[in-house]
């Protein structure tokens, strides 16, 4: 039987995936800062390459904005059938190693390596070799490994690109208490705030809190999570399905629109029927879920969002949650709107995801 302190647990994050594949199409690219997505006034960089980071160009940065940054950027259309068809040889590849994989997005996989005896049961050796085979496709991942999926995930990005770092078991706490708590996910942004302004900045701060002092500052149940997971403590299975946990849709709007009759247009004729579509459903009321939330983007790149509890989708509550959202425009247009629902977990109870937004 595995117990969690012989786990072998593996996150490959594909380098700069969708900038990588395109160079695989057009090798002129490598010599270029480059960056995938829309590079007119609307268009938003979905990634780039490392040269173009180097100017300071980043994902869902405006377009106009990168070329600010960068005035020699070049702009390549997404080809989201290449990305696919990378995503799964990758894929492939990753199932000669071992049969338990959680692929987490299209360039990042969850892999438990515990049960291989290959290169003599060395994680390591496993994950060297997959990333010399990725080369021989034309691309490079960065891993991360330790025995639990959370410190896999955060040692993936300590040797990028193209590199890994191996967190041991009997490093894991110590390991967590050097890490801003930024680099934990699913602490967000307002959490970190509420975390600095009580005095906790770091995974040895939360090591050492009192859990009713954090339960006051996030409530219970996030805070224990976080507690529990910077002790160390994450037994999260690799999955090999996948349960969808959210269905959502957004759309950059042609122009930014400065008033709540156009919004609700905009809900009206395009989002609903799109998230309706997006969940394969002829009726609202068929869908059991959670929550409904509602995203605007304002035209100065800022967004906010506003949900509420449900246990099915109404068309009624998404109007009510844009009509409170507006004001926060604050005389700003909005480019961009957008729609979710979180749907139930049939393995909640065993669920240990943090969720503090």
């Amino acid at each position: 039987m595995t117990t969690s302190e012989s786990r072998k647990i593996a996150l490959l994050d594909l380098d700069a995936f969708f900038a990588a594949v395109e160079v695989t199409k057009d090798p002129a690219l490598a010599n270029y800062p480059f960056a995938v997505g829309g590079g007119g006034e609307r268009g938003v960089v979905a990634t780039c390459n490392y040269k173009a980071r180097q100017y300071g160009v980043r994902s869902a940065m405006s377009g106009f904005h990168a070329r600010r940054l960068c005035p020699d950027l070049v702009f390549v259309k997404p080809d989201m059938a290449s990305y696919k068809a990378m995503s799964q040889r990758v894929l492939t590849l990753l199932q000669d190693i071992t049969p338990i994989i959680q692929p987490a997005s299209i360039d990042e996989f969850y892999l438990d390596l515990s049960a291989s005896t290959l290169f003599q049961g060395s994680a390591t050796r496993m994950m060297t070799f997959v990333r010399d085979e990725l080369r021989s496709l034309g691309i490079t991942g960065s891993a991360g490994i330790s025995n639990q999926k959370m410190v896999a995930k955060i040692a993936s990005n300590e040797r990028k690109p193209d590199g890994q770092f191996v967190v041991p078991p009997e490093e894991v706490v110590h390991y967590i208490s050097g890490l801003s708590l930024a680099r934990i996910p699913g602490i967000g942004p307002k959490s970190q705030e509420r975390l600095r302004h009580a005095g906790y900045t770091t995974g040895l701060h939360i090591q050492q809190a009192d859990v009713t002092r954090l339960q006051q500052l996030l409530g219970d149940h996030s805070a224990y999570l976080l507690y529990q997971r910077c002790q160390g403590i994450d037994l999260r299975p690799v999955k090999t399905e996948q349960v969808r946990k959210q269905v959502s849709i957004e759309d950059t709007l042609p122009r930014d629109i400065h008033h709540l009759r156009e919004a609700e247009i905009m809900l009206e004729k395009q989002l609903l029927p799109n998230l309706k579509k997006r969940l394969k459903t002829d009726s609202w009321q068929q869908t059991k879920i959670r929550t409904q939330t509602l995203k605007l983007k304002f035209s100065d790149f800022t967004q906010t969002t506003i949900s509420r509890s449900a246990n099915k989708v109404s068309p009624s509550l998404y109007y009510q949650l844009l009509k409170e959202a507006w004001p926060r425009t604050a005389g700003r247009g909005v480019r961009l709107m957008g729609l979710a629902v979180t749907l139930p977990d049939p393995d909640e109870d065993r669920q240990l995801e943090l969720d503090l937004e």
